[in-house]
């Protein structure tokens, strides 16, 4: 947030212990998704990439998914506070640990950002997002990757939920500002440890 993006881990390092999650490259390059075992950079431009081994990360937070968790269906989603809502019951059991989801589906609306690379002296994240860059989707069908963070890891992550995108054909993806859809499918993982 204070505006140190430097590399902190590789994608190699980052997908030998995990391999779904969402984070951001080094430089603050792009927004990061972690599907499948696979890295995926959404640029500025518009464009996703796969990331290569030897990449870097400045900040990310992944697990080891458990795709065998039961799926549970959410209707209606008009908005990104909708969503969250409609998750809300899913952390109230326990709000002291993490939460990852993917959420599938067809959404009529996706709204997403990233952010240009930065070059040192960086500056702080406030100010690397009036330049940031905006795309809008309708009627994309993808993975919405998303983690809660208890608030007692405030300083260290975000506390609440933080949404990225990743569209089916890996060609659309990035930071998710608002997003609707009619029914999604959902996995939830609980996160009882973490490093």
């Amino acid at each position: 947030m204070l505006g140190n993006f430097d590399e902190t881990v590789s994608v190699k390092d980052f997908l030998h212990h995990a391999d779904t999650g969402i984070g951001t490259c080094a430089g603050l390059d792009g927004d990061a998704v972690f599907e499948d075992g696979v890295a995926y950079k959404a640029t500025a431009d518009g464009k996703v990439v796969v990331m290569k081994p030897e990449d870097g990360v400045a900040f990310g937070t992944v697990a080891k998914f458990d795709e065998s968790v039961p799926a549970v269906e959410l209707r209606g989603i008009a908005d990104i506070e909708a969503m969250k809502k409609a998750l809300a019951p899913y952390v109230e059991g326990n709000q002291n640990i993490f939460y990852m989801i993917k959420a599938t589906g067809e959404f009529k609306t996706m709204h997403v950002r990233s952010c240009f690379a930065s070059q040192k002296p960086y500056p702080t994240l406030s100010e690397v997002a009036k330049d940031q860059r905006e795309f809008h989707f309708a009627n994309t069908y993808g993975t919405v990757i998303a983690v809660w963070c208890p608030r007692y890891v405030n300083g260290i992550n975000l506390p609440g939920w933080h949404f990225h995108y990743l569209s089916g054909d890996k060609t659309q993806g990035g930071h998710i500002l608002g997003l609707s859809a009619d029914s999604l499918r959902v996995k939830i993982n609980k996160i009882e440890r973490f490093d």
